[in-house]
C-alpha cells in the first residue's frame, strides 16, 4: 500500500506469525531514523490501516534494515546468438525484481513452466536450438512481466521524489494513471477488485485485464479521482515529525486523512517488527512467534 512517501507491507506467515514492513526511497535521508525501533513503531501506529498489526508479541526487539534491492535482468543472447549453450538462466538467475512487489516467485514459476514446454518441444539434442528457443519464448511470455515491474518501480521512485519536493507527480503516462485508478477502484467494485488481483497475482497483464468488456469504464468512473481521495496516513510533515520525535507537531500535522487509530484485538496471535531498506526504499518489518523465538523473513530477495 503506497502512503505518500512511504509504502507498507503486512505479510502473514506460518505458526501464527507475520511481518510488517515500511518501505521508503533510499534517497530519503530523513526517514533513515526508521531503523530505530521506537521511531519505527510510532510511524506504524500513525497508519490506521496498519497499526493493529503491532498487537502481537515481538520476537525480536530490533528493526532490521535491508538495502541494495534492485530490478536486474540477465540476457544470455547477444546479437542473436547465445553466449553459451548447455545452460540457461531461469528465475532469479535470469531476472530479479523488487521483492516488495511480491512477483518474483510467480515470474520464476512462469519461466519454469516455459522451460518445461521448451524442452518438450525442442528436446536437448541441439543445444543451440534449445538456447535460442528458450530465449525467444522467455522474451515473449515472461519478460513483459519483468518490464512491467521495472516500469512501476521507476514511476514509484519518481513519485516519491516529487512528493518529497512538495510537488505532485504527473508523468503524462496514461498506463500509469490507469494503474492508479485501478487500485482506487478495486476497493469499490468487485469486478475491479478481481481485475486488480489478476494483475497483482501475475495471472494476467493489466492491458489484457482492462480490455474486459466494460471494465475500463468502471475503473475510470470509480477510480479516476484517485488523487482527491483521502490518504490513510500522516502528511509528509506529519511523518517527518514522527521520525524526528516532535510529539507536539505530530498531533498538529495530521492532515485529516486517516488521523484516527484502528482498535486492536489483543487476543490474536503474536506479531512483531523487522525493517527493510531496499533500493526502492527504507523498509521496516516485524514478525511474531509460535511456541518459541523464531524469525520469519518477510520476502526472499
Amino acid at each position: 500500500m503506497h502512503l505518500g512517501t512511504i509504502s507498507s507491507l503486512t505479510l502473514p506467515a506460518d505458526n501464527g506469525t507475520w511481518s510488517v514492513t515500511l518501505v521508503a526511497s533510499a534517497k530519503d535521508k530523513a526517514l533513515r531514523r526508521l531503523s530505530d525501533a521506537a521511531i519505527w513503531e510510532r510511524a506504524v501506529r500513525s497508519l490506521p490501516l496498519v497499526a493493529h498489526w503491532l498487537d502481537g508479541q515481538p520476537i525480536d526487539d530490533r528493526v532490521m534494515a535491508m538495502a541494495g534491492i534492485e530490478d536486474r535482468h540477465r540476457n544470455l543472447m547477444i546479437d542473436g546468438a547465445p553466449v553459451v549453450t548447455g545452460v540457461v538462466a531461469a528465475g532469479d538467475a535470469w531476472a530479479c525484481s523488487n521483492p516488495t512487489v511480491g512477483r518474483g516467485a510467480s515470474i520464476g514459476m512462469l519461466q519454469a513452466v516455459l522451460l518445461r514446454d521448451t524442452i518438450a518441444a525442442t528436446g536437448l539434442d541441439d543445444p543451440w536450438e534449445f538456447a535460442c528457443s528458450f530465449h525467444h519464448a522467455t522474451a515473449e511470455m515472461v519478460e513483459p512481466w519483468y518490464r512491467d515491474t521495472l516500469a512501476a518501480d521507476r514511476h514509484r521512485l519518481a513519485e516519491i521524489d516529487a512528493l518529497i519536493g512538495g510537488g505532485e507527480y504527473r508523468p503524462g503516462d496514461p498506463g500509469w494513471e490507469i494503474g492508479q485508478a485501478f487500485g482506487a477502484a478495486a476497493a469499490k467494485d468487485p469486478d475491479c477488485l478481481r481485475g486488480f488481483l489478476t494483475v497483482a497475482m501475475v495471472l494476467g497483464r493489466a492491458a489484457d485485464v482492462v480490455a474486459r468488456p466494460g471494465l475500463l469504464d468502471k475503473v475510470i468512473a470509480l477510480g479516476g479521482g484517485w488523487r482527491d481521495e483521502p490518504l490513510p496516513a500522516p502528511s509528509r510533515a506529519g511523518l517527518l515529525s514522527i521520525v524526528a520525535g516532535d510529539e507536539e507537531r505530530i498531533g498538529e500535522s495530521r492532515n485529516g486523512r486517516g488521523g484516527h487509530r484502528v482498535r486492536r484485538d489483543r487476543s490474536g496471535p503474536a506479531g512483531a517488527p523487522v525493517a527493510w531498506v531496499p533500493r526502492l526504499g527504507t523498509a521496516v518489518a516485524p514478525s511474531g512467534p509460535g511456541p518459541g523465538p523464531r524469525r520469519v523473513p518477510g520476502h526472499r530477495p
